[in-house]
């Protein structure tokens, strides 16, 4: 008889139920700035303390916010020359000493999108205010099919951006692309075919939102009913064939953001709607 630990281990037999109740809010900052009215992805800066950012979600322009912990907005970054399509997350990361921001176009709900991309600036100064910003732009296509994702993930450890699907088909899959090049279109490599992920309730499977931990050595997943923390081993992609620990999420409306705080140790969630409340509460075992 298999133990139900090893079973986890599995990749693809079990998941841990979400348990339930709410977490623990530590902090919690309203926004409502009426500029933002779709937050779609939340980044806390490796450089400022108390300093985070967010974007909308499709139908804004290519431009993201920066706020700090009273929710209000202290600049407005426009990306030069980039169109928005279906910005659906963001992340913050130090990679190779630099600081870093990452927007993921790469909603797609009917999954008909030739191309995605990832646009990357060096992180504002904070003494900025409303700057237009040069852009990196990575654009990467799937192997094999196309995909809604609303989950963009930056390894600090080598810079390779990965990305996980929702799961509109019923397979939530995850791919990455290990060397990004500006200015040529990448094909990315699948990593697993079909994660489970199944949170319970309605939404429960569709993955919303995800981060990596400042250390490179944490990922969080989230979706619309929970979601799942994994852990890195022996080498990053590791994380996928992890047990993953059952998170809470704060009750919310539509709640497609999340990452970790500067220090790995809080996680902050937040919803689509103005105003939106930015809700933080600890790390599962931190």
């Amino acid at each position: 008889m298999i133990g139900a630990a090893v079973v986890a281990l599995v990749l693809g037999l079990q998941t841990p139920a979400v348990p339930t109740g709410e977490p623990k809010i530590v902090d919690r900052w309203v926004i409502t700035d009426k500029s933002i009215d779709e937050s779609s992805g939340l980044g806390a800066s490796r450089a400022y303390a108390g300093v985070y950012y967010t974007h909308n979600d499709s139908g804004d322009t290519a431009r993201f916010f920066r706020f700090n912990k009273k929710g209000e907005v202290t600049g407005v970054f426009r990306l030069d020359g980039v169109k928005a399509i279906d910005w659906e997350d963001m992340e913050v990361a130090q990679v190779k000493g630099k600081n870093y921001v990452y927007l993921g176009d790469t909603g797609d709900n009917g999954r008909m999108r030739e191309e995605i991309f990832v646009h990357r600036v060096i992180e504002p100064q904070a003494s900025s205010g409303n700057e237009v910003l040069k852009a990196e732009t990575f654009t990467f296509k799937y192997p094999d099919r196309k995909n809604d994702c609303e989950a963009l993930l930056v390894n600090p450890v080598d810079g390779s951006i990965w990305f996980v699907s929702k799961a509109r088909d019923q397979k939530t899959t995850v791919y990455v692309c290990r060397e990004p090049k500006a200015g040529a279109t990448q094909t990315l490599e699948k990593v697993a075919e079909d994660l489970k992920i199944n949170t319970g309730g309605l939404g429960g499977n569709w993955v919303t939102a995800g981060s990596v931990s400042p250390d490179g050595k944490s990922v969080v997943l989230k979706t619309y009913a929970g979601g799942y923390l994994y852990k890195v081993g022996e080498g990053f992609d590791s994380w996928v064939k992890s047990a993953p620990v059952a998170v809470q999420f704060p009750l919310e409306k539509q709640g497609e953001a999340v990452c970790f705080s500067a220090d790995g140790v809080y996680l902050l969630s937040n919803s689509e709607g103005s105003p939106c409340a930015v809700q933080v509460f600890r790390v599962p075992g931190r």
